[in-house]
């Protein structure tokens, strides 16, 4: 296993994690039980967030800009779902 592999597979593992920690907080039986996940999930998601930087810095995920006219394309289409599907967007 190479040092890629093993960071995507963390990587994988912190988001399982933090979904996990989600429903925990959602179905929480009390405001002590909703602490504890909330601070779980509150470090699993620190953890994630330098994970993914470390695998950024070291070339195993790269981002890519986006030409501002394929966002406003975007837009525009998911504008158009938006009005078909009568829901109003927020400003």
């Amino acid at each position: 296993m190479d040092d890629k592999f093993l960071m995507e597979n963390l990587l994988y593992t912190s988001k399982v994690l933090n979904d996990l920690y989600m429903h925990g907080v959602i179905e929480s039986s009390n405001e002590k039980v909703m602490q504890l996940f909330n601070k779980a999930i509150s470090e699993t998601l620190k953890m994630h967030n330098e994970l993914y930087k470390g695998m950024e810095n070291v070339g195993f995920y790269s981002v890519s800009s986006v030409d501002d006219s394929k966002i406003k394309e975007t837009k525009k289409k998911l504008e158009c779902c938006c009005k078909e599907s009568n829901i109003e967007e927020e400003e």
